[in-house]
């Protein structure tokens, strides 16, 4: 039930974000149209204040005579952005080109705005004379047109325009839809504004889309996107939920296995080739898990030193190998090679818990090997001392998984060792005749060096007969010879009894 709930919300989550980060995309596609009306608004209201301030500035004459009046309606109707012209007198308008000399003086609105150019804007709102703006200079006053702005007319149902002063207190123009059906939330969450301003007159424009984002969307559209993506986050939220109920319950069963030492130890023959004969084991661990079956070391060693368990781990695996081993490697001289890497070099306790079971278990270090990778440390200091440590103590030394990847032949000169093992990547070359080329430019360096050589990963005749017809004193191991046995398996193999 918890995790119903847990999934639950965290898809729900991940839904509602990733309907954010759509709504962001489609954003920015409508934002892109969004300035281009925007910028096209602007540059005719910085046109139409231009010819207003222009007109303003080239009226010369002064007064309602009759020359003054004419010249008002000449200019009037050289512009189509001017409704009318008209001269004020003590704060009153005593005459237009319309309207002629007024019979009965109209008076300017008592609020006026002052531009930072020095002009003076008025709104009129009387219907029996004019509705609308006026700019104002030096007594005289030009009426904008009502239709000044008919080209940005009708608007459409999902924008909103208007032209204003900077300071928003005057509004030259404004066409928006209806907007009462619209809820406050809606308004807030899917309304888009740009504002953007004249850098030369006193002057800004306001563009608003008002069903941005995914409210653009259809209804339907927007219904199945949103299942859609609740399918796809649950489907995902399980896989997540389901790997880290996995690797912890993994972990958790891992810990107990190593605190209980219920891994078992395989042992994988390795074979003479001149007699045919098994002449040592190569120690192998494994865990069998209820859950999850066998469990790769490749998957469970790296989990029990992230754990850091590791060390437990490895005293334990020596010790129940060497108890289990014992009796048999005494009775067949067989040598018993046990795998190290980094943390068993550098923690300084490996060597002491080895002699240590060895001598609970009556097994001479002298059948005992170490096979470690020359790469595993950081320092060949320490390397080095490691492996002169072991020989002090007459425990064998091996080079393991020697190959392409680690062929440090200069490193090896200054290591103490007694053989080396040949990597299953140069093994599995020998049926292809470049890669054999290969195979054998390495064999045969390394067999220069007067060791032991010991072939990894042999699995079929061809491999063997190879090997053999050019390496007759050299050891194998793989599954052409036998896979990795358990204790009762290899003392069967070891009597002639098959297992």
């Amino acid at each position: 039930m918890k995790k119903r709930i847990a999934v639950a919300i965290v898809s729900t989550l991940l839904v509602i974000l990733s309907l954010y980060a759509v709504n962001a995309v489609i954003l920015g596609q409508q934002k892109t149209k969004q300035l281009e009306i925007s910028r096209t608004l602007l540059h005719y209201s910085e046109d139409l204040s231009q010819s207003v301030a222009l007109g303003l500035k080239s009226i010369t004459t002064q007064g309602c005579d009759k020359t003054s009046l004419d010249s008002y309606r000449q200019i009037k109707l050289n512009n189509l952005y001017f409704g009318d012209i008209g001269f004020i007198e003590k704060g009153n308008i005593v005459c237009t080109a319309f309207w002629g000399k007024l019979a009965t003086p109209v008076p300017l609105p008592a609020e006026l705005h002052k531009t930072p150019r020095g002009f003076l804007l008025a709104q009129f709102s009387r219907k029996d004379f004019f509705t609308g703006n006026a700019a104002i200079y030096n007594n005289i006053i030009i009426f904008t047109s009502r239709y000044a702005y008919d080209k940005f007319t009708p608007v459409t149902a999902s924008y909103s325009l208007s032209a204003t002063t900077k300071d928003f207190g005057r509004i030259f123009f404004s066409a928006a839809p209806d907007l009462r059906a619209r809820s406050w939330l809606h308004s807030t969450l899917f309304t888009l504004t740009i504002t953007q301003c004249s850098a030369v007159w006193d002057l800004c424009v306001i563009v608003k889309h008002h069903d941005a984002g995914l409210a653009s969307l259809p209804p339907f559209i927007f219904t199945f996107l949103a299942i859609i993506l609740y399918f796809i986050w649950v489907a995902i939220t399980l896989f997540v939920f389901r790997i880290h109920e996995d690797r912890f319950s993994l972990e958790r069963t891992l810990i107990k296995a190593v605190i209980t030492n219920t891994f078992s130890v395989n042992y994988q023959p390795i074979i003479r080739i001149r007699d045919q004969k098994i002449v040592g084991v190569e120690v192998l661990s494994r865990w069998r898990d209820q859950k999850h079956g066998d469990v790769s070391p490749e998957l469970f060693i790296p989990l029990i030193k992230k754990i850091g368990l590791y060390k437990r781990y490895y005293g334990n695996v020596i010790g129940k190998s060497l108890s289990e081993i014992a009796p048999l490697a005494i009775k067949h001289q067989l040598i018993v090679s046990i795998n190290v890497g980094r943390k068993e070099i550098e923690d300084g306790q490996f060597i002491n818990i080895l002699r240590r079971e060895c001598l609970v278990n009556n097994l001479p270090l002298s059948l005992m090997k170490v096979e470690l990778s020359e790469k595993a440390v950081s320092t060949a200091d320490i390397l080095q001392g490691f492996c002169q440590e072991l020989k002090s103590l007459g425990v064998k030394i091996s080079i393991d998984d020697f190959g392409v990847q680690n062929s440090n032949l200069a490193r090896l000169s200054q290591l103490e060792y007694d053989e080396i093992k040949i990597d299953k990547s140069l093994v599995d070359g020998i049926s292809e005749d470049y890669k054999q080329n290969i195979f054998v430019i390495f064999s045969d360096a390394l067999a220069k060096l007067n060791k032991t050589l010991v072939f990894e990963g042999v699995e079929n005749e061809t491999q063997y007969r190879f090997i053999a017809d050019r390496y007759p004193d050299a050891l194998i191991q793989g599954w052409y010879f036998s896979k990795a046995l358990t204790r009762s398996e290899l003392a069967k193999r070891l009597t002639g009894v098959a297992p």
